[in-house]
């Protein structure tokens, strides 16, 4: 754990994700969902946009960026899932769920339905780094949240990451009496843009956090800590 404006950063230093693993780019939703399976070390680059070229009277098309659909994508332990420049999840979210030792990086979602998850969801997991992600929808109410890290989580940093035009943004810790499970929580906030958002800016619930560097902007809340949360801000 890295000590960086006299607070802890929880995941920085132990968290590797697939460093040191085979890498493999996607650019659909099926093989994404494949790639990013199971718990061996593994880099997963989700596709940019590209262009049409012409060449010698032949034209060749090639993936223009956005994988669309309306799903979560579960992640296993020891991955690295990266966004490349121009790519974009669109109605498809991410989830960890049980698993340790995972990094999602400059990976943009945008208007996940309830009905599938939140855009961005850690669940019972363990040394999670979330960095240059770009979360949103449209501030309608049939979305779940942007960034949700409940059941017990432990390790879990969120860095340089943009929320924004959303209804609940960032739930920590899974409800009022979930104490139990929730309380080792451990989770850093830095660096992060809040902006336009009707609630969860964030909602931390027990556990210990540390919130420092961010900008908040144009929100009808603020960060609401209750049940015992031990939040450094």
């Amino acid at each position: 754990m890295r000590q960086t404006y006299g607070m802890l950063i929880w995941a920085y230093d132990r968290t590797t994700g697939g460093s040191g693993g085979p890498v493999t780019t996607v650019t659909t939703l099926d093989a994404l969902t494949t790639a990013v399976a199971g718990t061996a070390k593994k880099i997963v680059i989700i596709s940019g946009q590209t262009r049409r070229c012409l060449f010698r009277q032949f034209i060749t098309e090639r993936f223009i960026g956005s994988i669309t659909g309306d799903a979560v994508v579960k992640i296993g332990s020891n991955t690295t899932v990266l966004g490349a420049a121009g790519s974009s999840l669109n109605g498809v979210g991410l989830r960890v769920l049980n698993e340790n030792n995972v990094i999602i990086r400059n990976v943009k979602i945008s208007k996940v339905l309830a009905s599938a998850g939140d855009a961005i969801g850690v669940q019972a997991s363990h040394q999670v780094w979330v960095d240059h992600v770009d979360l949103s929808s449209d501030l309608r109410c049939h979305y779940d949240g942007l960034l949700d890290l409940t059941h017990g989580v432990t390790g879990i940093t969120v860095t340089n990451s943009k929320l924004y035009t959303h209804w609940k943004a960032s739930l920590i810790g899974h409800s009022d009496s979930n104490g139990a499970e929730d309380t080792p929580i451990t989770v850093t906030l830095a660096n992060n843009n809040w902006t336009d958002l009707n609630s969860r800016t964030p909602s931390f619930r027990f556990g210990h956090g540390h919130i420092f560097n961010n900008i908040f902007d144009n929100n009808n809340d603020g960060i609401n800590t209750r049940d015992g949360s031990l939040t450094t801000i």
